[in-house]
């Protein structure tokens, strides 16, 4: 048995299209927001991301991939559906983590797609998750770098940890800019950042971050 994972709802539906027999999840998390904990999936882990994305265990359960994952040994093959941003690089790390954590010794497959939210392949490997725990709680936990040996993962891991500082170089290009009508702000923000893989919710934000610390230098 083989589980496609998407990196979100968009490339999930656009798999479906193109693999209708096949069985597809979405990842639908968004590591780069908040902290985390050890195990991957744990409790902890568990409330941290609800707190995370300010909803009720409840509300995060129904959306996460946990109670698939639970089912890791069923299935011979992992084929997984991700593009090269930070967002989405940093939540391929966290389920590679979690596929080394449960000593899954199946097929990993990386299907690298598009920024657009398609399932179009643009190149297909066989990957191991060996060394994605270590690397997991380095830097997502420990925020702290390291050398995935994956040049570049290496690059966009290195950019999680200038989004994670609160005073980042998105909220000093917000910083300088709001003057601008917000939607060209935000507009501007997307395609400047577009490595980060940023999102609407994550600019404003970061434009309000940027507002707040305005305010502080008028008092």
């Amino acid at each position: 048995m083989t589980l496609h994972i998407a990196s979100g709802e968009c490339c999930a539906a656009d798999l479906k299209k193109r693999l209708p027999n096949a069985e597809i999840i979405p990842f639908n998390e968004a590591m780069c927001e908040g902290e985390t904990a050890l195990p991957v999936f744990g409790e902890e882990f568990c409330a941290l991301r609800a707190a995370a994305y300010n909803v009720s265990r409840e509300e995060y359960e129904s959306k996460s991939p946990r109670a698939k994952l639970a089912e890791v040994h069923g299935y011979k093959t992992f084929e997984l559906y991700f593009d090269e941003d930070m967002f989405c690089a940093v939540n391929c790390l966290t389920l590679l983590a979690y596929l080394e954590q449960e000593s899954y010794g199946g097929d990993i497959y990386y299907n690298r797609v598009p920024q657009d939210g398609s399932a179009k392949v643009l190149t297909r490997e066989k990957i191991s998750a060996c060394g994605a725990l270590k690397a997991f709680e380095t830097v997502l936990i420990r925020r702290e770098k390291i050398s995935t040996g994956i040049p570049q993962y290496d690059k966009v891991l290195q950019m999680y940890l200038e989004y994670v500082k609160p005073d980042n170089e998105i909220v000093k290009y917000a910083g300088k800019r709001l003057a601008a009508p917000r939607y060209e702000l935000i507009r501007d923000m997307l395609t400047e950042f577009r490595a980060y893989g940023l999102s609407d919710t994550a600019a404003e934000k970061f434009i309000a971050r940027a507002q707040a610390k305005a305010a502080e230098h008028r008092v």
